[in-house]
């Protein structure tokens, strides 16, 4: 892959194995998520390490660790676990990564919780996976998200000297928003001790170019397409714009399957002889779940049509369960589905079906195969992954993509997908109108078109296209260091 075979390291807040205590043993299961979907074939083909906290907290019983060696055998890469305190995980995870940055970053300032101690947290646990990083020897290290955006400055304290790249998968704030967080020149500062930066969208990009000159902490300027580099006195940082992907061949090659062939059929009787809209989203407000749900009522309200012709599945993934925001969101949720299922259901016909589960890839499989739309409307999302699955699945290619233009994936898939404003309640529902009642030959055209772009803009394409970056900024800086050219006040880069 790329220019190189030598093996790769991943940090991430969480290692790609799920820990569970079950009858008084551990259980492991796969991570679940866009970063464990995209890295994991990475590695699963390059080899190497991933570095993450493996789901458990000091004083938990041991015995886990036997678990991570057996998912280190079946996925051929090694795990290196950072074990957390309880505190480390309340402040730190629920804290500031959160409470604070997760809804600062989506464009939510008013549900930030700006404690200190949140803060202080996340210093000591960056500064905790620096001490575990410290001793690999590897000259690339790629940091992955939010949690970790300390990572790079706790390390050059430490005297490390091998490159470290980091990539954010969810959206970089605007410069209203960010300037909002108590430690902006700090986290910016500390963001910048990266070597290399990657964001999900154009638009990202320019989010922190804006951050860096308002607030004064380098001079950003563009480098081409999708490009930026900040000097910093001594040294360059480069930033810039790589669309996350998915493995496209291996969600269309499990949609072929005879089993996904048959598990459609199965929905398909669950369901009726309807049209299905479909729904995948993890628990979180930043999803638009409510905005959807009141879309939909307002098209049935609008479109008598669509009544015994259209079910919706909603399948909402658990997310946060212990967090109170997030199970008033759930009542809320339930809530509104229950009132537009009295309002409209026949004896014959229930408008919303509605899962609050985890399905296996088989059954996600069957469900974008089934679907005549998928509805992606979140309010901001760094890319949302399921867009890419949606299409990739859709083998038949006779689906329709209504997609948020706040979601990342909309830079790419735009052309094909009807773009909404999920704020604008009544543009969705005629959109949703609209996506049902679409010609076959569009429907097709549409969706061939969205698939060919994602089939070419896979997983793969898209850490070889980073990673190929990162190397060509090393190459660049090497020639300068040995050119006669070269200030000698740089040669210490």
């Amino acid at each position: 892959m790329g220019d190189s075979g030598d093996q790769l390291t991943i940090v991430s807040n969480r290692l790609p194995a799920v820990l569970k205590r079950c009858d008084d043993a551990w259980q492991v299961e796969p991570g679940s998520g866009g970063l464990v979907q995209a890295m994991s074939p990475i590695l699963c083909n390059r080899g190497g390490r991933w570095v993450g906290w493996p789901g458990v907290t000091t004083g938990e019983p041991d015995g886990w660790e036997k678990g991570l060696r057996q998912v280190e055998v079946d996925s051929g890469f090694e795990l290196k676990p950072v074990v957390l305190n309880q505190r480390e995980f309340e402040q730190f995870y629920e804290g500031f990564a959160n409470s604070v940055l997760w809804p600062l970053f989506h464009g939510f300032p008013d549900r930030c919780d700006f404690d200190p101690d949140f803060y202080a947290a996340y210093g000591q646990v960056n500064e905790k996976f620096a001490d575990a990083i410290a001793g690999v020897d590897d000259d690339l290290l790629w940091v992955h998200d939010y949690h970790l955006m300390e990572v790079a400055r706790r390390l050059r304290n430490k005297d490390y000297g091998g490159r470290l790249v980091f990539f954010l998968h969810i959206p970089f704030p605007s410069i209203e928003n960010f300037s909002k967080l108590p430690w902006r020149h700090r986290l910016l500062t500390d963001l910048l001790h990266y070597d290399l930066i990657g964001f999900q969208t154009e638009r990202d990009l320019h989010h922190f170019q804006n951050c860096v000159n308002y607030l004064g902490v380098g001079a950003a300027e563009e480098d081409g397409p999708s490009r930026c580099h900040i000097e910093l006195g001594t040294r360059e940082v480069e930033a810039g714009a790589f669309p996350i992907a998915i493995d496209y061949q291996d969600f269309a090659r499990r949609a072929a399957t005879d089993e996904v062939s048959q598990r459609v059929e199965v929905l398909q009787g669950d369901i009726g002889p309807y049209q299905m809209l479909l729904g995948v989203d993890r628990l979180d407000y930043s999803k638009g779940l409510i905005h959807r749900l009141q879309a939909y009522e307002m098209a049935l309200e609008e479109h008598l049509d669509l009544h015994e012709e259209v079910v919706f599945l909603q399948l909402v993934v658990p997310s946060r369960e212990n967090v109170d925001e997030y199970q008033a969101l759930k009542r809320e949720f339930d809530r509104i589905v229950g009132r537009i299922n009295g309002r409209f259901s026949t004896a014959a016909w229930q408008p919303i079906h509605y899962l609050y589960n985890c399905v296996d890839p088989e059954q996600l499989s069957a469900m974008y195969r089934l679907a005549s739309v998928a509805m992606v409307t979140p309010l901001r999302d760094g890319m949302n992954l399921v867009s890419k699955e949606f299409c990739a699945s859709q083998v038949d290619e006779s689906g329709v993509l209504v997609l948020s233009e706040f979601a990342g994936a909309a830079e790419q898939l735009g052309s094909g997908a009807v773009l909404v404003n999920p704020y604008d309640i009544g543009q969705t529902a005629q959109a949703i109108y609209r996506a049902i009642t679409m010609e076959a030959q569009e429907r097709s055209q549409r969706m061939k078109s969205m698939r060919e772009v994602i089939e070419h803009s896979d997983v793969y394409w898209w850490a070889e296209a980073f990673l190929e970056r990162a190397h060509r900024q090393q190459q660049t800086v090497q020639e300068l260091l040995t050119s006669d050219s070269f200030p000698l006040e740089r040669r210490s880069v």
